[in-house]
This record gives structure tokens, C-alpha cells and sequence, in this order.
């Protein structure tokens, strides 16, 4: 799924996404969150950048439309085994580190 037809099927109007520039360094993501959710207005604890034809742009994001945006990047939900293995994957694609912690006690 390219980034188009994310938004598309988000329910994003690409004309309302703010532009990003072309290497998104930490910082510049960390001082969007708060920012209304590019899908639903709620409060956002996510951003990325979608490339269009015309450049790239942020998406925010709040918690289910993060994973919205997982599940149709991904074609599916991921089994429960995979689960780490998405998160992993969407850290490395946004430069971020990323350790997984889990309670082996709790399951």
C-alpha cells in the first residue's frame, strides 16, 4: 500500500496535511505530538510523513489511527507473534530506537 492509498483509505484529505521536510530529524517529530489526529481531531501521540507526488507531508496520529495506519500498511493485524516484529519494523523505518520490555509473569 503506497502512501496515497493510505490516506485514502484513512479518510485523509491530503490538501490538510502540513509539509514536512524532505529528512525529519527526532526533534521535529517530538514537537508534533499533542497536534490533533490527521484523521479524527483527537489528540495525537504518533507522527510519520506520507510521501505524494507533491512532497512530504506529516500524518498525526492518535492511538487507533496509529494502529489503523499499521494494519493497513502491514494488509492485516498482526498474530500475536508478530506483533513485536511490527513495532520493530515501524521503529527502524523511523529511525527510532526501540526495546521491547515484557512481564514473562503477566503473559
Amino acid at each position: 500500500m503506497d502512501d496515497a492509498d493510505l490516506l485514502r483509505s484513512l479518510g485523509v484529505n491530503p490538501a490538510t496535511l502540513a509539509p514536512a521536510p524532505a529528512a525529519v530529524r527526532t526533534a521535529d517529530a517530538r514537537q508534533r505530538f499533542g497536534r490533533p489526529c490527521s484523521t479524527c481531531g483527537a489528540e495525537a501521540i504518533s507522527t510519520g510523513t506520507v510521501d505524494l507526488p507533491q512532497g512530504s507531508f506529516w500524518l498525526d496520529s492518535c492511538r487507533d489511527h496509529m494502529l489503523e495506519a499499521f494494519r493497513l500498511r502491514a494488509g492485516r493485524w498482526p498474530a500475536a507473534g508478530d506483533a513485536f516484529a511490527v513495532l520493530r519494523e515501524a521503529a527502524a523505518e523511523a529511525g527510532v530506537a526501540l526495546t521491547v520490555i515484557t512481564d514473562r509473569e503477566a503473559g
